[in-house]
């Protein structure tokens, strides 16, 4: 008796384990219908330790299902974090998965910048959500976004422009 309720133990015990991994990830497929694009050519900066919103990186739709928000720049200057705020309609503001990104840069000169982000957006059904690229300077440094640009996929049951 005593082996049999070890071994019920053992299982139990891996089967948690492994429960507790899949709650950790996710994953998804979304079919796409429309990608929406911004860029910048004209160079920003900002020295805030604070959150403040990229100029010019912003989107504003209409999703059903999960969206990827893929950034890339061209940046020079201090360590820097960005992040995507997600608002939906009902006013909810979330950070999009898998959070903010620390990115040092390498030598001198600009170097160059490339993450996604993933906003879950659950929703069977087509729902308006507003996202926004975030930034700051974790030393109060200069940061330097010298050229970039921004690109939403998702699926809605009509696209519109930004």
């Amino acid at each position: 008796m005593r082996k049999l309720i070890v071994a019920i133990t053992t299982v139990a015990l891996v089967a948690g384990f492994a429960w507790t991994v899949v709650a950790e990830t996710g994953g998804g497929r979304t079919p796409l219908d429309c990608m929406d694009t911004v860029w910048q050519t004209t160079p920003v900066s900002t020295t805030s330790t604070q959150w403040t919103p990229v100029p010019g990186f912003r989107a504003d739709l209409v999703a059903i299902f999960p969206i990827a928000i893929n950034v890339s720049a061209l940046v020079s200057g201090a360590p820097v974090r960005f992040r995507i705020m997600s608002t939906n309609v009902g006013g909810q503001t979330f950070v999009s998965e898998p959070g903010a990104t620390r990115f040092v840069l390498g030598g001198s000169g600009s170097n160059s910048f490339a993450y996604q982000w993933i906003e879950r957006n659950q929703s069977a059904s087509p729902h308006a959500i507003f996202l926004q690229l975030q930034w700051q300077s974790p030393s109060g440094n200069a940061v330097h976004l010298l050229r970039g640009d921004m690109s939403v996929l998702y699926t809605t049951d009509v696209c519109q422009e930004l």
